[in-house]
């Protein structure tokens, strides 16, 4: 559980408003790299600068605009901001519950977006019981919520014994995919060894067994350049579909064993 929550205000059903924090439900193992100087090894450091005054520029001399085009920009103030009510600053108001189907596009889903719902003491009855009311009912909460300075459409999800909020992107985000979809015709044979793959390979979920291979191999390098070892580089995965039908065989033949 995260040690420090990142919002804090409301989940409210119908007229029960729940007093309630946000936290993130991942963290991210991702190792950066810095951009240094190669001739003396030291970090690049990226100044604020103003190229038409030519000169850098501190903190407090900055402000947000709004762009009209390349050159020209709209200065919106802290003050600007505040007109910006929103009941979603401080507020979940659940306004919907629908069947899991509706999240069947996999496109609504916000990457990287998914955080955990926690009641504050005073309002932990109210929370389990439309948590366990949910779960029973098969059904999720649609929502909206403004976290850092953006509002976003989200659903309220019943998982383990907690709520999960996932921000979903807006329908009129998604993009059109029609032009993107193959044609193709396959014979009866090559579907059935298809699905025979499939279940050959299918097996009870374990998540766990996933590794970030990528974070893990740059480590070996970086290690191995601390200890002025050489890693060498891997082989550069090649298609294969020249045969599919030689190919969905040997694949069989590799699943049996």
């Amino acid at each position: 559980m995260a040690s420090r929550s990142i919002w804090k205000g409301v989940i409210s059903f119908g007229m029960v408003s729940i007093p309630v924090k946000l936290y993130g439900s991942a963290e991210d193992k991702t190792i950066s790299l810095n951009q240094l100087h190669q001739e003396c090894g030291s970090r690049i450091q990226m100044p604020k600068w103003c190229p038409t005054c030519d000169r850098k520029v501190d903190a407090d001399e900055i402000v947000r605009g709004y762009a009209l085009d390349k050159t020209n920009y709209i200065q919106v103030t802290e003050q600007d901001l505040d007109r910006v009510r929103l009941e979603s600053l401080k507020a979940i108001q659940v306004d919907n519950f629908v069947p899991w189907e509706v999240l069947e596009d996999f496109r609504l889903m916000d990457d990287h977006k998914g955080y955990f719902l926690a009641p504050e003491e005073v309002g932990a009855k109210a929370f389990v019981l439309f948590m366990k009311a949910m779960e029973e009912e098969d059904k999720i909460g649609i929502a909206k919520i403004a976290v850092r300075e953006k509002e976003q459409l989200c659903a309220v999800i019943p998982f383990d014994g907690i709520l999960y909020l996932q921000t979903l992107h807006w329908a009129d985000e998604l993009r059109e995919y029609a032009d993107l979809i193959p044609m193709a015709t396959v014979t009866d044979s090559e579907m059935a060894m298809a699905k025979a793959l499939i279940s050959g390979m299918s097996k009870l979920p374990d998540l766990a067994k996933y590794q970030d291979t990528y974070r893990a191999r740059l480590k070996e390098v970086l290690d191995a350049k601390l200890e002025g070892r050489e890693v060498l580089a891997l082989p550069e995965p090649k298609a294969t579909i020249n045969d599919l039908e030689a190919m969905l065989k040997a694949s069989l033949a590799a699943v049996a064993k």
